[in-house]
């Protein structure tokens, strides 16, 4: 998943033009690919996500050192438009198990959804130095599109 890009590249307001992100990506699953092209996520949301998967990389870090670390992250992350979610669901020997909800717009073509809470789920096993790496990416990605 990446971003591509402004909803409204060539807005003369300025606000207008930084206010949504366009979103691409694929996914594969055991039923097939599919891929998607969308303005899921606003600007200022977008560097949640990046933040999001340093903190669940931080919490394996804690978690594999022991008792007494810091306090876990936010289990879920949803945004404005539901087309994306992720969710911390448990751990898997040196890995977090992380869910990640493709609703509307991101859902498989064999799923078509008509409104959104019901969506399709691609399940991930990513240890901490990917975790960190996709952060990185996703910084990487959006630098070019600030929010203003």
């Amino acid at each position: 998943m990446r971003v591509v890009g402004f909803q409204f590249p060539d807005a003369d307001d300025r606000a207008k033009r930084c206010s949504w992100h366009m979103v691409e990506g694929t996914a594969t699953c055991a039923e097939g690919s599919w891929s998607w092209r969308y303005p899921a996520l606003t600007c200022d949301e977008s560097p949640r996500l990046s933040a999001w998967l340093r903190s669940i990389a931080d919490a394996e870090e804690s978690r594999l050192a022991g008792p007494g670390g810091t306090e876990g992250p936010a289990a879920t992350l949803s945004f404005v438009e539901p087309n994306l979610s992720l969710a911390l669901v448990g751990w898997a020997r040196r890995a977090a198990l992380i869910d990640i909800g493709l609703d509307l717009e991101f859902a498989p073509p064999w799923q078509p959804r008509r409104a959104a809470g019901s969506p399709y789920r691609v399940r991930c096993e990513v240890d901490r130095e990917h975790l960190l790496q996709a952060a990185d990416d996703w910084d990487a990605e959006i630098a070019p599109y600030p929010d203003h």
